[in-house]
Order: C-alpha cells, then sequence, then structure tokens
C-alpha cells in the first residue's frame, strides 16, 4: 500500500463515530496509529509513575553525595590542621592569661598608687593628690578609677605620660586637663595637671575574692 492510500484511508475514517467493536476491520494505517497512541500514552504514563520518580531520587542521592563529600573535604581538613588550631588555642591562652596578670587584685592597688607617685616624682612632677574613687562594675571586668593632681613643666608630664604606658600594670589615662598655675619653672612655665587614671581588675577574679 503506496503512502498516499494510507493517508487516504486515514483521511476517510470517521474519528468522530468511531465503533469500537469493528476495531478488527479498521483500515491498517488506522491501527497503526490507534497502537502508536497507545504505546505514546504507555509511554508517557511510565515516565511519570517510574521514570521521573527515579530520576527525582537519583538527583536527591547525588545532592546528598556532594553535600557528604563537602562535608568529609571540610572535616578532613580540619583534622589535618588540628594540631595548628590546638597551638593556636594554646597561644590564646597564654596571652589570656598574660594580660590577667596585669590586672591588679584589691591587695596590689596600694602598690600600684606607690608606683604611679614614683613614675610622676622621677618625671619632675610634684604629686599634690593621688586618691581612689569607688570602683564601676562592668559586664567583664571592673573598673578602678583613681585621681591625680601634679605640677610641673610640659617636659615633665610628657615624661611622665611615657613612664605610666610602662608600668607592669595596665592603667589608662582620661580627663586630660591642664592650666597655669603661675609660676615659673627652670624649664617654662609650671602647669597643674588634672588627670583621672584607671585600672582593671578581671570581674570573677574580683568576685570571687
Amino acid at each position: 500500500m503506496s503512502l498516499k492510500d494510507s493517508l487516504q484511508q486515514l483521511q476517510d475514517f470517521d474519528f468522530n463515530n468511531i465503533e469500537w467493536e469493528r476495531m478488527g476491520v479498521w483500515p491498517a494505517p488506522v491501527k497503526v496509529l490507534f497502537v502508536l497512541l497507545i504505546m505514546g500514552a504507555i509511554l508517557t504514563i511510565g515516565y511519570f509513575l517510574l521514570l521521573k520518580p527515579a530520576q527525582e531520587n537519583l538527583q536527591r542521592v547525588q545532592a546528598e553525595e556532594s553535600r557528604l563529600m563537602d562535608d568529609y573535604e571540610s572535616k578532613a581538613f580540619q583534622v589535618a590542621n588540628l594540631e595548628e588550631y590546638r597551638e593556636q588555642l594554646q597561644s590564646m591562652r597564654e596571652t589570656f592569661e598574660t594580660v590577667l596578670r596585669q590586672l591588679p587584685d584589691d591587695t596590689e592597688i596600694p602598690d600600684l598608687l606607690v608606683d604611679i607617685n614614683d613614675t610622676a616624682e622621677f618625671s619632675g612632677l610634684t604629686v599634690n593628690e593621688l586618691s581612689i574613687d569607688s570602683p564601676e562594675p562592668e559586664e567583664l571586668f571592673i573598673e578602678q578609677p583613681l585621681n591625680l593632681e601634679a605640677v610641673g613643666g610640659y617636659h615633665e608630664i610628657g615624661a611622665f605620660v611615657s613612664g605610666m604606658s610602662a608600668l607592669p600594670r595596665i592603667v589608662t589615662l582620661h580627663n586630660f586637663s591642664l592650666e597655669p598655675t603661675g609660676d615659673q619653672g627652670s624649664a617654662g612655665p609650671r602647669l597643674r595637671l588634672r588627670i583621672d587614671v584607671k585600672t582593671y581588675q578581671y570581674r570573677d577574679a574580683a568576685e570571687d575574692r
């Protein structure tokens, strides 16, 4: 049968009034068309019922495999650098302990006052006042303010500030003020220095006492 005859039989077939009970006498081209349609339907249903879920499951497995591989590589890197991390942690602990040792406890405050007074006098200042204010608790430490008033020249004051930074305990300087006294020193006019000196105590250690 030629292609033209097959197409003609398909055109002559009444698809709007199909007699299913006479399927056996349908023209061959019509039978072939219906077989192809049925096969297409079977393949489509099979894809959505079997193949597509399998593909989605495969994608999930591949994604999980990728995640596990990334996790493995991350843990392998951490293990490979574990000794370095331990050394860094030990170094941080030692640094922290060094800083803590620089924070005076209650019994060391009088010694710190002596150190500040000696630094001022060694720099050429005359100390008029060096007193302790009430402690001010912060979140991780306790701030201990000290009040200092001294008299001297510009160079003596500069030497004092430099000497304070060399103290073995952590101290900071705040609220710096200078005013002339009206007196004249050998190196120039004498000035009255008022400054707040603050030192710190580690809060847990201070509260334990």
